[in-house]
């Protein structure tokens, strides 16, 4: 049975005639300024309530606008619980240091302070992931140079003026930018003297409890820094924020033609981005077959001799990786043999053995490249320049990733924006091409 909208049912009774998952009640609670958090049935008894004339609100309850609603309900979930356990951890160290000080039996104070230390640390870890502070200081919210109620901020967000970007829901509102994923922050754009993007290396556990085994990713923060020079993070994402940064910059010069837009700026172990001439992984993939259903890039032939060089290049690219991948094993494996024998401590150099086996993933890629050139898993796209950046070229609905040329196959002259260009694809690896003979 077809579902009517929300608005045009009366009653709840007519409400139950229809199938409802979790999900569309939360969209329903959010849209109506309800409790969106809970188990279907919770949720159901909120809609229940709501047609009897009774409205249940949201746990923190301090905008009305949607977006930023959201955001300080989601987060900050186990406040009340990360609040007693730091509690609790607090009046542990503080009896232990009453009993130090009051020359109590070692057994007295110790235990009490190395207990409460202990789970202060974890108190402060459940905090940092739960982003409890973040959510306390959005009940302000989080300001620039000038200071806003938080009434102020909430109107601004709900004018119809007010532009959403899609990159980790930064609100341009008439007089303000809002940020949300790093915390409810507001700044006046006339009170933005500059903005960049600061690139954080991290890590996590990949697999189960006890793996010892760790992958990289990074967040990207955008930061404004005020004409005082208060520094203000409006947003912190696993997407690219080079392109988002961009977007703010240009609405923010509407108002202030002062503001400037600094290079993207790393954190310690983060190393800087160059331009990459093959992209790859599922995540671009998605990406490139959501701008061909869009529309935005679409699907080409290009001249034999063209195809011929760019799956040479390939093939050569795999071949050299094989040689290239030998000496490195060479060198990991003589350190693991000289761990094994000499000192017999290889726990200090197990971190080697993906070096060591690089030659075995060397073939694979080399069969891998060969098969998909034999079966002509090639595809050629023609898209359009939306922006040039030091780590590559962006592609107009696919903002989120930079591509690079391959370097035998670069244009005479720099692409300017707008332009079109060719990018090619083998297997999920995404290269950009053009035809310099």
């Amino acid at each position: 049975m077809k579902r009517p909208d929300f608005d045009s049912i009366k009653t709840y009774e007519e409400f139950k005639k229809y199938d409802w998952h979790r999900v569309d009640l939360q969209e329903i609670c959010k849209d109506h300024g309800l409790l969106f958090l809970g188990t279907e049935k919770k949720l159901n008894k909120v809609i229940e309530a709501y047609f009897n004339g009774v409205k249940i609100p949201p746990r923190r309850n301090w905008y009305t606008n949607k977006v930023l609603c959201c955001w300080v309900n989601e987060n900050g979930a186990m406040m009340d619980i990360n609040a007693g356990i730091l509690l609790f951890n607090l009046i542990l160290c503080a009896i232990g240091f009453i009993n130090y000080v009051r020359g109590a039996d070692e057994g007295h104070y110790t235990l009490p302070i190395v207990f409460g230390i202990t789970g202060l640390i974890v108190a402060a870890l459940f905090i940092a992931i739960d982003k409890d502070i973040d959510v306390i200081r959005s009940h302000g919210p989080i300001c620039g140079d000038k200071k806003f109620t938080r009434e102020y901020v909430d109107e601004q967000a709900n004018s119809e003026e007010t532009e959403r970007l899609r990159y980790a829901d930064i609100l341009l509102a008439p007089d303000i930018i809002i940020g949300v994923t790093a915390g409810v922050a507001a700044v006046a754009y006339e009170d933005i003297s500059s903005l960049h993007v600061k690139k954080i290396w991290h890590t996590k556990r990949d697999g189960p409890r006890g793996s010892y085994r760790y992958i990289e990713y990074y967040t990207y923060k955008i930061i404004v820094t005020t004409n005082k020079g208060k520094k203000i993070a409006i947003s912190e994402s696993m997407q690219d924020g080079d392109y988002a940064a961009k977007a703010i910059h240009e609405h923010c010069l509407k108002y202030n033609p002062e503001v400037k837009l600094l290079d993207m700026k790393y954190s310690c172990l983060t190393q800087e981005d160059k331009e990459k001439p093959i992209v790859e992984g599922q995540g671009v993939k998605h990406s490139v077959d959501l701008a061909i259903q869009e529309q935005y890039l679409t699907s080409i032939s290009v001249d034999g001799g063209l195809k011929k060089r760019f799956v040479r290049y390939h093939r050569r690219f795999a071949f050299i990786l094989i040689l290239e991948s030998l000496p490195v094993s060479a060198i990991a494996s003589a350190i693991l043999f000289f761990a094994a024998r000499i000192i017999r401590n290889i726990m200090g150099a197990v971190f080697l053995l993906p070096a060591a086996l690089f030659p075995f993933y060397a073939i694979y890629n080399l069969f891998s490249t060969l098969k998909s050139i034999s079966k002509d898993d090639i595809e050629f796209y023609s898209g359009e320049i939306a922006d040039k950046t030091k780590q590559g070229y962006i592609i107009k609905g696919v903002s989120y990733y930079k591509f690079g040329f391959i370097k035998t196959m670069r244009p005479e002259g720099e692409p300017n924006i707008g332009d079109r260009v060719i990018l090619a694809r083998l297997k999920d690896g995404y290269s950009l091409i053009a035809d310099n003979r």
